[in-house]
């Protein structure tokens, strides 16, 4: 049998992988005539396209880049919960890897039209996002979010989020607090700054640019030469994802200070890092598996009722007290 796939058999028609797909499964979006046609080329071709080749009705694809799929305490969490939820529901599912290549090129996955629903977890880019929302599968998008495109998305409430944390700070007399985040990375990042921002804002503490760290690559040494350049270490900092939160605890004990007697540290996400460090870092975290059932919920609503307006469903995150803070 030749290797080949239904992009071969779009090119030799000079119409879209999805048409092929359409036809191949019998739907009622293409025409009889274009059916005959597709089904001509692909025996010619030597493409298998009989129906035990083709995914069941009721699978669903999680797509994720090869980056999330590495962050095994969280974006596994989620995905680990997917699979369960969505099994409950009598659906199955299947991980999807977004490669680097993939997104360079917007190269979508094989077959994805064959899926009856699209989970995508954390962002990929808004310009691949969008293609497959153009697919026209149901999509539900899971922690990420953009102006750039409509779909029902799956979030946390970022905002609210940073300030609790903040806010934590503020209360128990902290003034000079430092942030920690590259607000460009993605919208969940922002949404973090600014409820940062709002804390101090509405406490009349200062924003003092020395401390606001808001373009940075989450690389230890990037931080730590960012670090450096700081004449006076604030009382406290916040992060926004548990990483930098791991290193800058790092960087501070190199130097000798005590966590968190001298300086304390807070950040976004609950993962394995906040347990790694000693002392134990205390962070604003989501019920990462209250996400996954309201994404597979979600999901199974849009299959029902696909005319309804889309929605974006954010999770109130929580505060968890560990050590890494003077209280």
């Amino acid at each position: 049998m030749k290797n080949v796939s239904m992009q071969k058999i779009a090119d030799e028609l000079g119409i879209s992988k999805n048409s092929v797909s359409q036809a191949l499964r019998d739907t009622k979006e293409v025409s009889d005539e274009l059916k005959t046609e597709v089904r001509r080329v692909a025996e010619k071709l030597g493409y298998d396209y009989s129906p035990h080749k083709k995914k069941p009705k009721g699978t669903f694809a999680v797509l994720a880049t090869s980056f999330a799929l590495q962050q095994a305490s969280f974006f596994g969490e989620i995905i680990k919960y997917l699979y369960f939820y969505s099994g409950e529901n009598q659906r199955d599912i299947l991980t999807v890897e977004v490669t680097p290549e993939m997104v360079e090129h917007e190269i979508l996955p094989v077959q994805l039209s064959d899926y009856e629903g699209v989970f995508i977890v954390s962002h990929i880019s808004d310009r691949y996002i969008s293609k497959i929302i153009n697919q026209n599968i149901p999509t539900v998008i899971i922690d990420h979010h953009s102006y750039k495109f409509a779909a029902d998305c799956i979030l946390t409430k970022n905002t609210d989020g940073a300030y609790l944390a903040t806010n934590l700070l503020i209360e128990h007399g902290y003034k000079k607090i430092g942030f920690i985040g590259d607000i460009d990375f993605s919208p969940s990042y922002k949404e973090r700054y600014r409820g940062y921002v709002q804390a101090l804002t509405d406490s009349d503490l200062p924003l003092e640019e020395k401390v606001t760290i808001t373009k940075i690559k989450e690389n230890q040494g990037e931080l730590f030469n960012r670090l450096k350049g700081i004449e006076t270490i604030p009382e406290a900092w916040f992060c926004v994802n548990s990483g930098l939160a791991f290193m800058l605890n790092y960087y501070l004990q190199s130097l000798g200070y005590v966590i968190p007697r001298d300086i304390s540290i807070i950040c976004f996400d609950e993962t394995e890092f906040n347990h790694m460090a000693i002392p134990s870092i205390t962070n604003v975290s989501t019920d990462l598996k209250y996400m996954a059932q309201l994404g597979v919920t979600t999901l199974l609503n849009r299959l029902e009722n696909p005319d309804l307006p889309y929605t974006h469903t954010q999770i109130v995150p929580h505060l968890n007290i560990l050590e890494s803070v003077k209280l």
